[in-house]
């Protein structure tokens, strides 16, 4: 038998409306048919009310054919004591099923047998760690668990879209060849299926020029006797099944006004918003917090108050950002209320990145988190301001080291205390270090737990003599992608590598995807957010920790 080919192409010189009718119960489906020889009663689960609200659907569309959603059924199950086949032969309808193509479905699962059977091992071997009770095995049994989590959501994710996505194709390309077939310019079908794919399906019609109708079926039981007996209850009830047609509401679009502080807006972020989910993305350059009120204002007067807009805050001139970000707020007020996101040149989502990467990294060397531990942080920037903040909220004894020999003590510390400021009393203060030669920074590396190097692109922060002198464990990361790192013998693509007896480094795009997906994970959620949110810092390691370990991690506020 020849392999069937998915292709889906509009209908020509044919007009084709297509009506979406619910079943009457929820369509199991899975990639595996469940045995239960145990049950032969083969029933079939459609009550009189529901076949004769499809009659009543006959008569008002007329439809030229009806396809139903196979689902886990076998053809010869399908058409076993089927009540509605009757309803559509007396109607003249032709009636038929549709459903993905049994070798395409099989081709499918395959693929994803490897990723079950590894599943199933790594499930196996972390009930042995368990059952031995070896506490030293703690650190191995995390690891093997996070591993077996992203595999079962990899897995449940691609069986999801087979469900949806794939299925929803092939039943689109089975309702199209039965359209083919009838010799007829214009015409109605029928297509009863679980609500769940209504949305799918609508959206591939529509771009096959195919228009649809959705209907629901409101189901309840009239005239409830007061007997308690099951038969008396079937005797006097009467099953009551209303079609009703869906009402599509008028779609909004997501629209995101992107404030920048510098001569051109960023591309990097301006893609990201689009891949995000917002429709429309609409830049403004070298944006102050005197210039933004207005903006803001004519932004929301000029859309309904529950109209998706979402305002970004970006740029290299991080306090003008905050300032921006602070106007956005402030001029928003109820019921016109929308979520902002503040990220300026990337600096909150990448700070959240270095600081749960390392918490990652922690616990592979048997670290609780990074808690007590001694943290370095070589660079007064963006990022290295926002990463000291999470530290000292994740109660780290954080030490903020200005290397620029054009700055001074005084300048490092004013910045800390701001800093301190904004982390709030409940963290852990922040330390201020001017170390601007090596002489300088030994003393200051020497003793760290943890080192990050978040200074300018392109320049060296700790030379190869500095990093020979260090003993015990260290964790390192660099989010330098430029030459030369900003730790000499960091590689861009080390990720937890040891570059030093003792010292395991991770560079820049070992970094660079989690920050990726934190960004891209915190744009969707503002996307898809009502009233107003700030999505700053807090949003972004909150993010990128449940990106890393699969839970939700607050910090504290």
């Amino acid at each position: 038998m020849a392999q069937k080919v998915l292709e889906l192409e509009p209908l020509k010189k044919k007009k084709l409306e297509l009506v979406l009718v619910e079943t009457e119960f929820p369509v199991q489906w899975g990639i595996e048919k469940a045995e239960n020889p145990e049950d032969d009663w083969n029933l079939r689960l459609i009550s009189d009310a529901y076949v004769k609200a499809v009659d009543v659907l006959l008569e008002k569309h007329k439809p030229k054919f009806a396809v139903e959603e196979l689902g886990m059924r076998s053809r010869d199950e399908f058409e076993f004591d089927n009540p509605l086949a009757a309803v559509f032969k007396k109607k003249g309808v032709a009636y038929d099923t549709v459903d993905i193509d049994e070798n395409a479905l099989g081709y499918l699962v395959s693929v994803l047998d490897p990723y079950q059977k590894l599943y199933s091992d790594l499930m196996d071997e972390a009930k042995t760690i368990k059952a031995s009770g070896d506490k030293s095995k703690k650190a191995t049994l995390q690891e093997i668990m996070v591993h077996a989590e992203y595999l079962k959501a990899e897995m449940d994710a691609e069986i999801e879209t087979i469900r949806l996505k794939i299925r929803e194709a092939w039943m689109m390309m089975g309702i199209l060849d039965h359209a083919g077939k009838i010799d007829a310019m214009s015409m109605t079908a029928m297509f009863i299926c679980d609500s769940s794919h209504f949305d799918g399906l609508a959206s591939l019609a529509e771009q096959l020029g195919i228009d649809t109708v959705k209907i629901n079926m409101k189901k309840s039981v009239k005239s409830i006797p007061d007997s308690k007996e099951v038969m008396d209850f079937l005797k006097a009830s009467v099953l009551e099944v209303s079609p009703i047609k869906v009402k599509t509401k008028s779609v909004q679009e997501k629209i995101l006004y992107m404030f920048d502080t510098d001569a051109f807006a960023s591309p990097f972020d301006i893609n990201m918003a689009y891949d995000a989910g917002f429709n429309v993305v609409i830049p403004f350059s070298a944006v102050t917090a005197e210039k933004v009120t207005r903006l803001v204002q004519d932004a929301m007067f000029s859309r309904k108050p529950d109209a998706p807009t979402c305002f970004f805050v970006g740029g290299s001139n991080v306090k003008e950002a905050d300032k921006i970000a602070d106007v956005i707020k402030k001029a928003l007020f109820a019921p016109f209320e929308h979520p902002v996101v503040v990220d300026p040149r990337g600096s909150h989502t990448t700070a959240s990145a270095v600081v749960a990467k390392t918490v990652e990294m922690a616990g592979k060397h048997g670290w609780d988190g990074i808690a007590g531990k001694n943290v370095v942080i070589l660079g007064t920037g963006p990022v290295g301001q926002i990463a000291a903040i999470i530290a000292a909220k994740e109660h780290a004894k954080v030490t903020f080291v200005e290397t620029w020999d054009k700055a001074s003590e005084d300048s490092v510390k004013t910045l800390v205390n701001a800093l301190n400021t904004e982390a709030g009393k409940d963290a852990t203060p922040i330390t201020p270090v001017f170390a601007a030669t090596d002489d300088k920074k030994l003393p200051v590396v020497k003793d760290a737990d943890i080192i990050w190097s978040v200074a300018t692109a392109g320049v060296q922060i700790l030379s190869k003599a500095v990093m020979e002198k260090l003993s015990g464990t260290k964790l390192v990361v660099d989010i330098n992608a430029v030459p030369p790192a900003g730790v000499e013998g960091m590689k861009a693509k080390h990720e937890d590598k040891e570059i030093y007896p003792g010292i395991f480094g991770t560079g820049a795009l070992a970094l660079g995807g989690l920050k990726y997906i934190t960004e891209s994970n915190m744009l969707k959620q503002a996307a898809d957010t009502k009233g107003m949110k700030l999505f700053n810092y807090d949003v972004a390691y909150e993010t990128a920790k449940t990106v890393l370990f699969g839970k939700k991690v607050v910090v504290a506020q």
